[in-house]
């Protein structure tokens, strides 16, 4: 039995609290911290909010702790000075705790579904990728990949050479791969070999799939070769950065753009106007903008 003691305190009593508790031997700590989502040049961003409150919430296990849940009462009551009253108490079957979310099968509207491993659909009439997300970034949930997704699963990828900057957990490499791609590299700062490969696996792809952990920006990778299409889904200040780091115009004459808001794209479309390409294909769902790009 997984046991739950909740307080409410000022968030910006947290570190102190945390601090109270962890010296008498409680260390199983949980609180989400209070923020405001803004706009900001390249997206979203946030602000912590320090004058709310927050639930805190202790947890201990049978398994650790003999005498659930009363001895945890006296030790959380004197060690930061509350009555029995101000704690919240519940408790979890530990076995039903650790769940994997399930993700709804995505129908993207032009012929494509992204499949999850729990899902047991059948597509006869469409056309499936199937995904799985992992550890790395990349769901298939936000609109700027679904709208990148759509941009690749519309085209005739057939014996092309793909690059896909900023990959995640591998998505729109797979899109390209099914679509025909004859080699996709695949680069990321993080370590995605992994999701990636199993991803790969899920679709039983054959083609020719590398995988790079890269930092794009502040490293020492550099892309040389040149390649029929290069995909970048990350945002437009580290689009740019990426482009100017690599002179990458020169390394590609086509290139999906995403992860753009409405509110910042003019600087990036100049940069690739400049470079001698045009505005093959624009989409927008909500505020996110997705960009094809070829040269003229």
């Amino acid at each position: 039995m997984l046991h739950e003691f909740s307080i409410n305190i000022p968030y910006k009593n947290v570190q102190e609290v945390t601090d109270l508790l962890n010296a008498a031997g409680i260390y199983n700590l949980y609180y989400e911290s209070p923020i405001e989502i803004i706009k900001v040049q390249n997206g979203y961003g946030y602000e912590e909010k320090e004058d709310q409150h927050i639930d805190l919430k202790i947890y201990a296990s049978d398994l650790e702790v003999e005498n659930l849940p009363e001895s945890y009462y006296p030790l959380i009551e004197s060690t930061l000075t509350i009555s029995r009253d101000a704690i919240h108490y519940k408790t979890y079957d530990e076995t039903n705790w650790e769940q994997t979310y399930e993700f709804e099968d995505i129908d993207l509207g032009n012929g494509w579904v992204i499949q999850y491993p729990n899902s047991e659909k059948q597509y006869e009439d469409k056309h499936v990728l199937k995904f799985d997300p992992l550890a790395a970034f990349g769901t298939g949930l936000h609109e700027t990949t679904q709208g990148c997704l759509r941009m690749i699963l519309d085209k005739d990828l057939t014996g092309k050479s793909v690059l896909d900057l900023g990959t995640g957990s591998g998505m729109l490499a797979i899109a390209a791969s099914l679509k025909g791609a004859d080699k996709v590299v695949a680069v990321d700062y993080e370590e995605v070999a992994r999701e990636f490969h199993h991803n790969a696996e899920l679709n039983n792809l054959t083609n020719d799939l590398q995988v790079v952990q890269a930092d794009l920006i502040t490293g020492d990778y550099q892309i040389n070769d040149h390649y029929d299409f290069i995909i970048i889904n990350i945002g437009a200040n580290e689009t740019m950065s990426i482009i100017e780091r690599h002179d990458l115009l020169k390394n590609s004459d086509t290139f999906f753009i995403s992860g753009l808001v409405e509110w910042h794209i003019d600087q990036l479309i100049d940069v690739f106007a400049k470079g001698g390409f045009a505005i093959e294909e624009k989409a927008q769902t909500n505020e996110w903008v997705s960009i094809h790009f070829s040269k003229e």
